[in-house]
């Protein structure tokens, strides 16, 4: 998922500070995906250099500078044609730290690793209840593609979580199946 479409995306709507964004991202995406500012003040330079949103500096309370970001018409142009591909890149990595342990363990015998594993269970089971009280409690009047994102988000940790069931039934990971 690239940053710079929810940007651009957010700005069809109505121009935003950057605090705006920030919060309207977190509110519809932020259980799916977390964005810093450092991620996003960066991205917004980049999109306003390459022409796709302006930046207008005006006067705010207290009399602090805030800058209004706005999409131009190279940015509605460039979000209408990533919106209009038909096909969206999946995204199949597994790049997090618990996989990356995997990785190392070729010599840890599996009855070691099984309490890493039971504790990473227990964490993903946890957020994806809580995912699931979360799109219980929104109900059917939330946004379609709110509760859809949930939804992905659930199924991802549905598969996580057997996932790690299978690597705790499979006895032969140890050390003669490496």
């Amino acid at each position: 998922m690239s940053l710079r479409y929810v940007i651009l995306g957010l700005l069809r709507e109505h121009p935003h500070y950057g605090y705006e964004i920030k919060q309207n991202f977190e509110q519809t995406l932020g259980d799916v995906w977390p964005l810093s500012y450092g991620q996003l003040y960066p991205t917004l330079r980049k999109l306003a250099s390459s022409g796709f949103i302006t930046m207008q500096t005006v006067p705010g309370k207290k009399a602090i500078e805030k800058n209004v970001y706005s999409i131009s018409e190279k940015g509605r142009r460039d979000f209408q044609e990533w919106f209009d591909k038909k096909v969206k890149k999946t995204q199949i990595t597994v790049k997090d730290d618990f996989s990356l342990f995997l990785f190392f363990l070729k010599e840890m015998d599996i009855e070691r690793l099984l309490p890493v594993i039971r504790k990473n269970h227990d964490v993903v089971s946890r957020h994806q209840a809580v995912l699931q009280g979360r799109l219980e409690s929104l109900g059917a009047g939330a946004p379609f593609f709110q509760r859809a994102l949930i939804k992905k988000m659930i199924f991802h940790l549905e598969a996580e979580r057997i996932w790690l069931e299978e690597i705790m039934m499979d006895r032969k990971a140890g050390p003669a199946a490496r």
